[in-house]
């Protein structure tokens, strides 16, 4: 078992509590990436979702140009731009416009899930479809534009130039949940993040990561395979107030399975709720995904996952009803992970 530290990826999705607001929302997700970074967390990124009550942040583009204004050394990324719903060229131009503001510093990690319901996905992508072969066809052509080539040296396009231009370039990412998309990472040359926490990624974490390196193509953007494990990690002081605090995202998980999609309920509201077995058994499952507990304990279990599918980077997320647990979550795992050894 390996005893190397890997770097930390710190995710946040802007989780929306109730009783606040959605700027507060967003404001939240700019201090927790000021916070990672005095902390030493090597990356932050943060997602793309539409049309869910509970995650507000739906342009990442926007808040990574915050964050390059209020960071200065930590990488910042999307996880990710749902490229299926917008042209590459554009894409393109947005993250070189990052890369202008935060040299060296940016990350482009591309998915193509759905993003939200079916009405966000309608109105997002009129007529569009998410087919892994023109995803991963919009994924070449981004990443030509990305490499000042011309996609395909199609003539028409000539001339055509992805402004501005820059000494360097971001990095494309691919975000996967399945063996076939980790062999698509492969493919395309390019460095992948599997979301353990996915529920469709349950058992095929150490699959995906062999077919991933199995089917590596070097590329412009990756001369050999490299890859992280993402997962939902919540630590606190002890395992019983994790636990707790826990109990507002296991309360929206039982409510989302009854498709209502709202905010984040106090942990006091979610734990007085009257569950049913049913609903108390979901909880348990999700517990078995989800990461929570002390900070040694959570990371011991990251390490352990990430070594046995051969991960370079581990990267975690939470949710919780109060900012300040999510601050306190963050900092006790990057202590731990300093600490952190294996057997």
């Amino acid at each position: 078992m390996s005893t190397s530290r890997k770097p930390l990826i710190a995710f946040d999705q802007s989780a929306y509590s109730a009783g606040t607001t959605h700027a507060e929302a967003l404001r939240n997700t700019l201090q927790l990436a000021q916070h990672c970074e005095r902390l030493g967390y090597h990356r932050f990124w943060v997602s793309e979702h539409h049309n869910n009550p509970a995650i507000v942040g739906s342009a990442p583009e926007i808040l990574l140009g915050a964050l390059t204004a209020l960071t200065s050394r930590i990488r910042l990324g999307a996880a990710g731009i749902l490229l299926p719903f917008y042209a590459p060229f554009k894409v393109a131009e947005q993250f070189n416009v990052l890369e202008a503001l935060a040299p060296g510093r940016v990350d482009l990690g591309l998915g193509r899930s759905p993003g939200g319901d079916g009405n966000a996905f309608r109105a997002l992508n009129p007529g569009g479809d998410g087919d892994r072969l023109k995803f991963e066809q919009k994924i070449r052509e981004l990443c030509a534009w990305l490499n000042k080539d011309i996609p395909g040296n199609d003539d028409k396009l000539a001339g055509l130039k992805t402004l501005p231009h820059n000494p360097g370039k971001p990095q494309p990412w691919l975000l996967v949940t399945s063996v076939a998309g980790a062999r698509s990472a492969g493919e395309l040359g390019l460095p992948m993040c599997f979301n353990y926490s996915a529920e469709q990624s349950a058992g095929i974490s150490e699959a995906a990561f062999d077919a991933y390196r199995a089917a590596f193509r070097p590329g412009a953007f990756g001369e050999a395979p490299y890859a992280a494990m993402m997962a939902w990690a919540l630590a606190a002081d002890t395992e019983e107030e994790a636990r707790r605090l826990f109990a507002s995202r296991g309360r929206w998980r039982t409510r989302l399975d009854d498709g209502v999609r709202e905010p984040l309920e106090p942990p006091e509201t979610a734990l007085a709720y009257a569950y049913t077995a049913q609903q108390r058994e979901r909880i348990e499952l999700q517990l078995e995904r989800n990461f929570v507990g002390t900070a040694d304990d959570v990371m011991r279990k990251l390490h352990r996952l990430a070594d046995n599918a051969g991960a370079d980077e581990i990267g975690v997320t939470a949710w919780t009803y109060a900012l300040q647990d999510r601050l306190r979550s963050f900092e006790l795992l990057a202590q731990a992970h300093q600490m952190c050894t294996l057997p």
